[in-house]
């Protein structure tokens, strides 16, 4: 920030972990894109959460770890998401923090995984990707895509050897991380 360089990434494990609850939230407000307008965000997602129908599925801590980086960083939000079960709880808690993210102006970026079955996760990711943004258009709240196009991130140590049999694997990894 001193260089004026952007701050871009995502936040750690121990980040997620820090949240117990959604109590844990310092605030549950987020300013709308372009505006000075203050919105509800946390019920927000919520309801957001409802709609796809993981209400009561994901975890809260986790939920309540990217609703905070998603405040901090509405613009490049990127979000951690096999710190407890990536398709039950990460990936859920994402689309529902992404869509109210995109009801307000923001657009999210995606998501990162850093542990399992990379190439299975990114494949089992994107038909949530998909799938989310099915359930968004049949309730007649948005008429586009916003998930389908979310970059999907893979991380862990990753060395030359991995990444090539990661590409001759199916995949839908669209970056790979350090």
């Amino acid at each position: 920030m001193i260089f004026g360089l952007p701050v871009k990434g995502t936040h750690a494990h121990s980040y997620v972990m820090s949240h117990m609850s959604l109590s844990d939230l310092n605030s549950t407000l987020i300013k709308k894109s372009n505006s000075n307008e203050t919105i509800e965000f946390l019920n927000l997602v919520l309801e957001k959460r409802r709609i796809l129908g993981y209400e009561g599925n994901t975890n809260e801590g986790e939920l309540a770890a990217f609703i905070s980086y998603a405040q901090a960083f509405p613009n490049g939000f990127v979000a951690l998401v096999d710190t407890y079960d990536t398709l039950i709880s990460g990936v859920p808690n994402f689309l529902s923090v992404g869509w109210a993210l995109f009801e307000i102006g923001y657009s999210p970026v995606g998501i990162r995984l850093d542990s399992g079955d990379l190439a299975y996760l990114s494949v089992e990711t994107r038909k949530l990707f998909k799938r989310a943004d099915e359930i968004i258009i049949q309730t007649g709240q948005c008429q586009t895509n916003i998930f389908t196009q979310c970059t999907i991130i893979a991380s862990n140590d990753l060395n030359e050897e991995v990444i090539i049999s990661l590409q001759q694997t199916a995949n839908e990894i669209d970056v790979y991380g350090k």
